[in-house]
């Protein structure tokens, strides 16, 4: 009885700890994510008051439910009519984003909402620097000017700073990334790499 009662409290906590782990499939070429939470959160001016860039951003590995959350928060879609939660210049919605963790680089999908892997021999673990997230911002130079695309892209890094805020996370927009070692890994023109964002998650 004893050995059964045992057995039984395992497989409840083995359970638990699996059901709250990440779940990243290592040898996928597509992951689902599940539904952005959208609502909660700070209150919006709280999270004005208290945004800041910080270089700390060595965090945990995310849940594909934070990263999901962060990627609706930061561009995802609002209406049906496709309108997101950044603007963009003559609504062109150029601005792509990619996502690198220790688990490999994968660009998201946002209609779908799902992240793409993207097989590279690069070794990008200096652009990750030990964060829990590193997004890289990049846009099409047939959809949109590269000034245009700039500030579309300032909306977006704004919005992913208000989320981090909100969730009490460490997160720092930059300027100084390896635009040509990203483009290969992307398979774009290092002129159409734009920013990144270091992201920690505590």
């Amino acid at each position: 009885m004893k050995h059964f009662l045992r057995t039984c409290c395992f497989s409840a906590v083995a359970a638990l700890l699996f059901a709250a782990a990440p779940v990243w499939a290592d040898d996928a070429e597509d992951i689902r994510l599940p539904t952005p939470q959208k609502s909660g959160g700070m209150p919006l001016l709280d999270a004005l008051a208290s945004r800041k860039s910080s270089r700390r951003t060595q965090g945990e590995r995310p849940t594909l439910q934070q990263i999901s959350d962060l990627l609706w928060a930061a561009n995802g879609i609002t209406r049906p009519d496709g309108k997101r939660t950044a603007p963009s210049a003559m609504n062109r919605q150029e601005i792509d984003i990619a996502v690198l963790t220790a688990d490999g680089l994968y660009e998201w999908d946002e209609e779908e909402n799902k992240l793409e892997r993207e097989e590279t021999r690069e070794d990008l673990s200096d652009q990750l620097n030990g964060s829990s997230v590193f997004l890289v911002f990049t846009f099409d130079k047939d959809d949109q000017t590269p000034a245009y695309a700039q500030v579309d892209c300032g909306f977006v890094g704004q919005n992913v700073y208000l989320y981090c805020t909100s969730q009490k996370w460490d997160c720092v927009f930059l300027g100084s990334i390896d635009r040509k070692k990203l483009a290969r890994a992307l398979d774009c023109d290092a002129d159409e790499v734009l920013y990144g964002m270091r992201i920690g998650i505590r």
